[in-house]
C-alpha cells in the first residue's frame, strides 16, 4: 500500500541518488496527455541547508560517507530551475536536463491561468521498492519552487502563487511540519531535503529555495483534471488503483479492486482526520490539490498546529472554513472524498458502475474515525491495546463520547485578537487524557479534577468550576466505568500512570494577537531559520535544530492504529 510508514524491504539493495534523478518516471507512460515537459537549468552556488537522513535510509537510498559528499550529491541532483525562468541578476548554467510537470485541476474550470497542475514543481525520478508483504512500494521525488511551468496558477489573487518559486521560510515551515505530522501518525508525503538557492525571491525579498519532496504526488485533483475524458481518466485512474495497492504496473484490474481501493482511501482519510482532531492539528489548505490519491496530505506549508480544538479557528482564507461545527475540517476531508465520488460516477468511465452510493462511504469514514480516535484516547489515560480491545463497545462509546465533547465545547467569553473577537476551547483535552491516570485515586473529588485536569490556565481560559461540572462529572464516570469493567488493580493503575507519563506532549504556544496566523504560524521555523541565516553553519547542525523544532510539535509514545 502506499504509504510513507515505511515497512521492511524484501532486498537490500539500495537507489543511487544519480540513478533515480534521470527523470525516468512511470507516470510518463501514460503518455503526453497526462504531463508536459520542462526544461531546467542547474544553479551553481546553491546551499544545502537541510537534510533528512532517517527519510533517505527508509527510502533505501545510498548515501556517501562524508557529509560534504552528501551535499555535493544533493546538490548535483536537486539544484534546478526552469530554464526560461531565471533571475536576471545571476548567471546562466549551461548545463540543462528535461523533466516534467503533470497536469491536475484544483480550481473550479479548466481555463488559462487556473490551476492546472504543477505550477512551480517538477517530477525528477521514481524510488519502487519491494516490501516484505510482496507488495510495491512507489515513490515520486519532485522537486518544488523550481520557476512558474505553463500550467502555473497565473489568475490567482496573491502573487506569490505566481512566481513558481517558494521563500526559504515557507520551505523550512514544510520541512519541519511534514515531518511533525508523520511523528503524529499521519500519512504526509515527506521532504528529504531544503535547498538555498543563491538569489531572492522578488515578492517578498527572501531567499529562494527548493524543497525535495519523496512520497506519493498523484492527488485527487489528478482526477478531477479528466473527468470530461472518460478514456483518460480510466487509464490514470487504474495507474492510481495500482500504484496506492502496492500492485505491479502490468498487472490486470479486477472488478473487486474498485471497491477496494476506494475504501483504501476513506479509511486512510478518516484515520487521518482522526489524528488532526487529536493533536489540534490544522491543514491550512485542504483542497483536491492537496490530498494525495491514496487519502494522504502533501503541501504543509500552511500547516498550523493549535493549543485546543479552537473550533472558530478560520483555517482558509475569508473566514470560509471553521476548524470546528458542521463544516469543519473533519467533514472537510470527507466533502472531498464525496466530491471525487461524484466526479468519478459523473464522467462515465468504465469503473463508475462499481462505486458505491457516498452514504456507504460515509459509514466506513465515521467508523474508521471512531476507532482510531478512541484508542488513541485510550492510549493516552495509559491503558495496552489488549485492555482497549476487552472493553465492551457499550463502555468504549461513551467514554468516546464524552471526551469528543470536552474536545468541541467552546469557552464562555470570547477572546479579543486583531482579526476581532472569537470564542475559544473551553479545555486542554490533551491535558486532561494525559493527567488522568495519575488522579484516578481521587476520582471522586470533583475539586481535585477540576484543579489538576479540566482547569485552563491559559491566556484564553474562562470556565469556572461551576461551568465544567456537569462535564466533568459525566466523564468521571466514562473512566470510573473502564476501571470497573476491567477490575483494575494498584499494579494495573501503576502501569496506566507509567504509560501515560510516557506520553510526552508536544509543546504549543498560546495563541498571540494573530492567532496563530501570520508570523505566529512560523513559531518553530525560528530556531532553524537564524542558523540558515548565520551562513556559516553546515547542514548537519541545521538539520539537528530541525529535528529538535520537529520533536516539540510531536505527541510521543502514540502508535498509529492501522
Amino acid at each position: 500500500m502506499n504509504s510513507l510508514f515505511f515497512s521492511s524491504f524484501a532486498g537490500k539493495e539500495r537507489h543511487s541518488i544519480n540513478t533515480i534523478t534521470q527523470g525516468n518516471h512511470s507516470f510518463r507512460s501514460l503518455g503526453d496527455d497526462y504531463s508536459i515537459e520542462i526544461d531546467v537549468e542547474f544553479v551553481p552556488n546553491s546551499r544545502l541547508v537541510l537534510f533528512n537522513k532517517d527519510l533517505a535510509r527508509q527510502l533505501n537510498l545510498q548515501l556517501p560517507k562524508s557529509d560534504q559528499d552528501i551535499e555535493r550529491i544533493m546538490l548535483e541532483n536537486f539544484a534546478w530551475f526552469k530554464h526560461d525562468n531565471q533571475n536576471v541578476s545571476r548567471i546562466k548554467s549551461n548545463i540543462i536536463k528535461t523533466f516534467f510537470s503533470t497536469r491536475y485541476q484544483d480550481s473550479d474550470d479548466k481555463f488559462e491561468g487556473s490551476a492546472l497542475g504543477d505550477g512551480r514543481a517538477i517530477w525528477v525520478g521514481e524510488i519502487i521498492n519491494k516490501l516484505e508483504s510482496g507488495h510495491l512500494q512507489y515513490v515520486d521525488i519532485v522537486l518544488k519552487g523550481t520557476g512558474a511551468t505553463e500550467l502555473a496558477w497565473l489568475n490567482h489573487p496573491k502573487e506569490s502563487h505566481k512566481d513558481g518559486q517558494v521563500g526559504l521560510t515557507e520551505a523550512v515551515h514544510e520541512y519541519i511540519y511534514s515531518l511533525a505530522a508523520k511523528k503524529n501518525g499521519i500519512n504526509a508525503v515527506g521532504v528529504l531535503a531544503i535547498i538555498e538557492l543563491p538569489f531572492l525571491r522578488k515578492v517578498d525579498n527572501e531567499r529562494a529555495a527548493i524543497v525535495v519532496r519523496a512520497g506519493n504526488h498523484l492527488r485527487f485533483a489528478h482526477y478531477c483534471y479528466f473527468t470530461d475524458n472518460a478514456e483518460q481518466l480510466k487509464k490514470l485512474f487504474e495507474y492510481g488503483l495500482k500504484r496506492d495497492m502496492g500492485l505491479p504496473l502490468t498487472q490486470s484490474i479486477s472488478p473487486q479492486d474498485i471497491p477496494d481501493y476506494l475504501e483504501l482511501i476513506v479509511t486512510n482519510l478518516a484515520s487521518d482526520a482522526a489524528i488532526y482532531f487529536d493533536v489540534h492539528a490544522v491543514h491550512g489548505s485542504p483542497t483536491f490539490g492537496n490530498l494525495t490519491s491514496c487519502g494522504g496530505a502533501i503541501d504543509f506549508a500552511t500547516f498550523v498546529y493549535t493549543d485546543a480544538h479552537h473550533g472558530n479557528y478560520s483555517y482558509m482564507s475569508g473566514g470560509a472554513n471553521l476548524l470546528g461545527g458542521v463544516w469543519g475540517q473533519t467533514e472537510q476531508f470527507f466533502n472531498l472524498f464525496s466530491l471525487l465520488v461524484d466526479s468519478l460516477k459523473n464522467s462515465r468511465f468504465e469503473y463508475e458502475a462499481g462505486i458505491k452510493p457516498v452514504e456507504y462511504f460515509l459509514e466506513s469514514f465515521n467508523e474508521k474515525f471512531e476507532q482510531v480516535l478512541t484508542f488513541r484516547w485510550l492510549k493516552r489515560i495509559g491503558l495496552s491495546a489488549p485492555q482497549i480491545d476487552c472493553l465492551s463497545i457499550e463502555n468504549k462509546e461513551c467514554f468516546y463520547d464524552n471526551v469528543k465533547l470536552i474536545y468541541e465545547l467552546n469557552g464562555s467569553k470570547k477572546i479579543k485578537f486583531k482579526q476581532g473577537k472569537v470564542m475559544l476551547a473551553a479545555f486542554e483535552p490533551r491535558k486532561i487524557l494525559s493527567e488522568t491516570a495519575g488522579h484516578i485515586k481521587n476520582f471522586d473529588n470533583l475539586a481535585v479534577i477540576w484543579e489538576k485536569l479540566f482547569k485552563v490556565n491559559r491566556n484564553w481560559g474562562t470556565y469556572k468550576l461551576i461551568d465544567a461540572k456537569p462535564y466533568i462529572k459525566s466523564y468521571q464516570q466514562s473512566v470510573i466505568n473502564i476501571v470497573h469493567e476491567l477490575k483494575a488493580s494498584k499494579e494495573d493503575i501503576a502501569q496506566w500512570q507509567q504509560r501515560s507519563r510516557a506520553i510526552n506532549l508536544s509543546e504549543r504556544n498560546e495563541p498571540g494577537a494573530d492567532f496563530f496566523y501570520n508570523s505566529e504560524r512560523f513559531f518553530a521555523s525560528k530556531d532553524v531559520l537564524k542558523k540558515i541565516n548565520g551562513g556559516n553553519i553546515a547542514w548537519p547542525e541545521i538539520s539537528e535544530a530541525a529535528e529538535l523544532s520537529t520533536l516539540k510539535l510531536a505527541d510521543h509514545g502514540i502508535a498509529p492504529i492501522k
